[in-house]
């Protein structure tokens, strides 16, 4: 993109083509969200609205190139029969004209432009979003010169298709707003922020409660320039619906925020009745089938695995079965069973970015016509002894990486794979990955376990394996193969390797499962919450509330020893 000026940039963001973000910064992205997810941590002004309503497309990462040497006829059938459902990493939206709105979205503009009456005449452009629920993003822009060059007025807003709500606000430039009088106070913005939200709301803002914002964002964290509204039903939290409101510099309201589940039943009668949740007791039986026995390496330097229980579930156990509940703020990780591979043990080096193109071929891809050169991204940005190399012919682009010289990644994209869905099984996507990988694992590796949660982004799909020993998975020795869901085609790999020498505890000597909850549970005691789950296929939010015990897993973070029982917080 080439744009002028910040007003301008943000207003083509989400119709550009070429804004693609690499993918590293997608799988950053999404670790430091989920992170963050559950923290109540203030917001950068200007910054959290972008990142809630960025539709250009993050699934338009992926592109393709034929898999060498495999067909259909290969995948009759697989080796095991999978678990596994496909979760999209983001998902579309469609542009729609403003006549198209529901009759409740339209009823909330008309007070978004009594509050500001330019908003009526702007310009719009509408886009519409189906899941995790339907909801509209509405751009306001008005050009000041014939060029267009020029904006005076651009803001966004989030809506929720079925009811109208609003869910998001972002007034990046607005004409003829004059600064308040007086100093900010934390009691002024507090009364601001209720006034606002008050047409939006009507009296389901009682539900709502002010809440200090945690200063942990950093030193340019001012807590009273923003200020928090959580949901409280019954007295107890509803997770996920809350708005955070913040100001701009001369005293206006700069932009809302809200969580993914905000207003998706503002109906209190909904919700269960809290005194008839049962003992957490139940509850607590069922979170040793979701402690997760792991192997980890001691230090950078160590070669030594140790053995740890983890949690690795959605943070939420039903209050009445004690069973995981699965929202759309935590989604956890689940894998599969054990599946047998025959490793090749294939490697090959790379120097230089000369080298690169023989690198790429040693994966079975065609580089005739590709010149490489190295990357120019920062090392800070890399991995230890990280390099990567990369080429463009057209509109296709290749890159390769390396792990101490040792061709460890790569992957190809071009801009036919932006649009689509995939069409092939997940047992056949499982199987062309495996075939595929099997050439270049480590002669010691035996098998390995697939994550059921399969990323989609657009018609490319990634599918992460993790080593297993002695039936206990390896999480820091995983291999990521991503494939064009429609043609089966490998367009990218991520390859981890054993080290030299390694070792490991001996699996026999550990605890219980229901031994490492209890310990768990020392430092996590349960409490509870309101949550809406996600459906079936984990993908659209559901609106009927359940009742949940849910433990702070970040406010002491840690494992458990799997032989001593020993309590070991992160450091």
């Amino acid at each position: 993109m080439n744009t002028p000026n910040d007003e301008q940039f943000f207003a083509a963001l989400p119709q550009s083509k070429d804004a693609e973000p690499r993918s590293e910064f997608v799988e950053a992205l999404e670790a430091k969200l989920v992170q963050r997810a559950r923290t109540k941590t203030n917001r950068s002004k200007g910054v959290v609205l972008k990142l809630a309503t960025w539709t250009v497309s993050v699934a338009t990462v992926a592109a393709a190139v034929w898999m060498m040497g495999v067909t259909p006829e290969m995948f009759t059938q697989s080796r095991v029969e999978s678990k596994a459902h496909l979760v999209p990493r983001s998902f579309s939206s469609t542009e729609i004209t403003e006549s198209e709105l529901s009759q409740a979205a339209i009823r909330t503009l008309e007070k978004l432009y009594e509050k500001y009456p330019p908003f009526r005449e702007a310009e719009k452009r509408v886009y519409v979003t189906k899941a995790p629920r339907e909801v509209y993003d509405i751009d306001f822009r008005t050009f000041s010169n014939n060029e267009r060059t020029e904006v005076s007025l651009y803001a966004r807003a989030k809506l929720d298709a079925k009811s109208g709500l609003l869910l998001g606000f972002d007034l990046e430039k607005i004409p003829g707003q004059e600064n308040v009088e007086g100093a900010p106070s934390k009691e002024r913005i507090e009364r601001q922020a209720k006034a606002f939200m008050e047409p939006f709301l009507g009296k389901n803002l009682e539900q709502y409660r002010i809440e200090q914002i945690d200063g942990q964002e950093g030193a340019d964290t001012v807590s009273h320039e923003a200020v928090r509204l959580q949901r409280y039903v019954n007295d107890v939290q509803v997770e996920g619906d809350n708005y955070v409101i913040g100001m701009s510099d001369v005293g206006h309201i700069r932009y809302i925020n809200s969580g993914d589940s905000t207003g998706m039943n503002l109906d209190a009668g909904q919700f269960p009745p809290i005194a008839e949740r049962p003992s957490p007791k139940k509850t607590e039986s069922g979170l040793a089938e979701v402690m997760q026995l792991t192997y980890e390496r001691v230090g950078k330097k160590g070669v030594d695995y140790v053995l740890r229980y983890s949690e690795n579930f959605s943070r939420y156990l039903d209050a009445r079965t004690g069973k995981e509940v699965k929202t759309i703020l935590w989604r956890g990780e689940s894998f599969g069973d054990s599946i047998a591979v025959n490793p090749g043990g294939k490697k090959t080096m790379v120097a230089s970015a000369k080298e690169a193109a023989a690198a790429i071929e040693f994966f079975g891809q065609k580089v005739e016509g590709f010149t490489f050169t190295a990357s120019n991204v920062p090392e800070y940005m890399m991995g230890d002894n990280e390099r990567e190399y990369q080429a463009k012919k057209g509109e296709r682009f290749m890159q390769v990486t390396t792990v101490n010289n040792r061709a460890a990644a790569f992957k190809i994209s071009y801009p036919e794979l932006r649009e689509g869905d995939p069409t092939l099984t997940i047992a056949e996507l499982q199987e062309r990955a495996i075939l595929f990988l099997e050439p270049y694992l480590d002669s010691r590796v035996k098998t390995v376990r697939m994550q059921e949660q399969v990323y989609v982004m657009g018609r490319q799909v990634e599918l992460k394996f993790v080593r297993e020993i002695n039936g206990v998975m390896v999480p820091d020795q995983y291999y990521k193969v991503t494939i064009d869901g429609q043609t089966g085609e490998i367009i990218g790999v991520k390859l981890t390797f054993p080290h030299e020498q390694e070792s490991f505890a001996d699996v026999a000597k550990v605890i219980s499962p229901e031994e490492a909850a209890q310990v768990y549970l020392q430092h996590h005691p349960l409490s509870p919450r309101y949550v809406f789950p996600l459906d079936n296929n984990y993908n659209r939010i559901q609106e009927q509330p359940v009742l949940v015990y849910s433990a702070e897993i970040l406010k002491s973070n840690g494992d458990v020893d799997a032989i001593t029982g020993e309590w070991l917080p992160n450091e």
